[in-house]
């Protein structure tokens, strides 16, 4: 046996495993999306706490765009913070401005000590309160509607 041939069939096993290594990786992220996704199909109480935030016609002029639709799951903290669930990168926003969170059935909404201060339904909150679908809810003069 020569040098090359021992050589090409060394190569043709170690190619032959990278080929099954490969299609045992495929059929492993198959099966973890899979699974993934019949988690979301089970409609768990737990995965049914979902709420969104739709941005509408605000007195504050911004240089930023808004989203559409600010999707909130279970809980989040909205601000201008990089750390922030859902950045709004406004001026007028504190860098940790409310926390939205889902309790016991309710959605509560809590201001955090912003500067410019929340209002839901034109009422300046200053302890948390439970939203009901939609009310208005102003962040630094940007004004959201809260959906379910």
């Amino acid at each position: 046996m020569t040098f090359y041939s021992f050589l090409s069939t060394i190569l043709s096993y170690v190619f032959t495993l990278i080929i099954y290594l490969f299609i045992f990786s495929v059929i492993r992220l198959i099966y973890l999306d899979v699974k993934k996704m019949s988690r979301f199909e089970n409609n768990n109480v737990s995965d049914a706490a979902c709420a969104s935030l739709k941005p509408i016609k605000s007195k504050v002029q911004t240089d930023y765009a808004l989203k559409n639709r600010y999707m909130i799951y279970d809980d989040a903290v909205i601000g201008r913070s990089r750390n922030c669930d859902i950045v709004i990168p406004e001026d007028f926003i504190s860098s940790n401005h409310v926390h939205i969170w889902y309790e016991d059935g309710e959605w509560y909404l809590e201001d955090l000590g912003s500067r410019n201060g929340t209002t839901v339904n034109e009422q300046r909150i200053l302890h948390p309160v439970i939203l009901d679908p939609e009310d208005i809810i102003s962040l630094g003069g940007l004004n959201f509607v809260f959906e379910l």
